[in-house]
């Protein structure tokens, strides 16, 4: 009976001392660089090697499914055919109204990036000629001929009857003298062998000479600030300029709701190449999306005429989805901050990002 005893406990010992297998999840991603793309047959990225190493924390296996957007991603968790969705989707409030989400990994926002500068000759030549042709630099001179006309008229009203060689009493050949004496005074301080000597119009004279100096520098300013924005830029420098624009976005993403709530005339595509091969090719004029992935794709485009212009808006933060009520959520989260307290985060940043993040 002995023998029995040590053989049913040596059964029971290695039953219960069998290598226990890692659990098995299904995660869904998307090609979306730098976060999660294929690259040398497997797939790689910010985000899916930080999932890697929270899947090693956690004691998980998981096998990838990959689809073509942001929201096929949130369809899969939905519909049970996904327990995990990694890359660079975004926590808003109406997303976690169906799946959940992860500690945030990322902080991001969007922004705007533009195609402008480095053109042809007769591409600048253009671009010169609308910038020249504003309704803000038309008004400034329409005001400055304005004010000359009304100096001119003046003048003329007063010298023509004490100074008629230089001030004729014709009105149009005097107001021609008159404009031409003004037109000087503005541009050089006044004209050799003309000027008034009657006392009301040399004080009409001071106040037109003081007012040239005013004016001029009012001028001047307007000009070379409009000149330098718009041809260093174009007229799109930020979010507000984006209301009525065609602007291109990822299909299903946050940004195409965002430029959709504002007006925009939305272009939807797959990812960021294809928004930005539309806006090389002039079929829109700005594209809107996540700044850390418009950053990286214009850093390795290496093209000088795409530029990303204003500061980060809508911030938003990046984690990793899970279905409503994932049992798998606190296990993620522990293996996340165990890893960020080991700065694993901070060596994925250098590595996909460089050291500015």
């Amino acid at each position: 009976m002995r023998w029995l005893s040590t053989l049913l406990a040596a059964s029971f010992l290695a039953i219960f001392t069998l290598p226990v297998h890692a659990e098995k999840i299904r995660v869904v991603s998307r090609d979306i660089e730098p976060f999660s793309f294929q690259q040398d047959g497997r797939r790689v990225g910010y985000a899916m090697e930080l999932w890697d190493q929270i899947a090693r924390e956690a004691g998980l296996e998981y096998e990838v499914q990959t689809v073509g957007t942001a929201q096929e991603m949130i369809d899969a968790l939905q519909n049970k055919s996904a327990d995990a969705g990694v890359g660079a989707l975004s926590v808003t409030s109406k997303r976690e109204e169906t799946i959940d989400f992860s500690q945030p990994f990322y902080e991001s926002g969007l922004q705007v990036l533009v195609a402008g500068g480095g053109g042809s000759f007769t591409d600048t030549l253009f671009q010169l000629a609308g910038n020249l042709f504003n309704w803000k630099l038309i008004g400034m001179f329409a005001l400055l001929v304005l004010a000359m006309l009304i100096i001119s008229h003046l003048v003329w009203m007063y010298e023509h009857k004490v100074n008629e060689d230089m001030w004729p009493k014709s009105y149009a050949h005097g107001m021609w003298e008159s404009f031409w004496w003004t037109i000087s005074t503005l541009l050089v301080g006044g004209a050799d062998n003309k000027g008034p000597v009657g006392v009301a119009g040399r004080l009409i004279a001071i106040v037109w000479m003081l007012l040239s100096i005013v004016l001029v520098s009012l001028l001047t300013a307007s000009f070379t600030t409009t000149m330098t924005i718009n041809t260093l830029k174009g007229d799109i420098n930020g979010p507000g300029d984006l209301p009525g624009r065609n602007v291109a976005t990822i299909k299903g993403s946050t940004s195409e709701g965002w430029l959709n709530a504002r007006g925009a005339k939305v272009q939807s595509f797959a990812n960021v190449a294809e928004c930005i091969q539309a806006l090389q090719a002039k079929k829109v004029q700005a594209v809107v999306y996540d700044a850390p992935m418009l950053q990286y794709n214009v850093n390795k485009l290496q093209d000088d005429k795409l530029q990303l212009v204003g500061t980060m808006f809508d911030r938003q933060n990046y984690a990793f989805a899970l279905q409503q009520d994932s049992p798998y959520r606190e296990r993620i989260n522990r293996a996340l901050l165990a890893l960020s307290e080991r700065g694993v985060g901070l060596e994925l940043r250098k590595k996909w990002f460089g050291d500015e993040n």
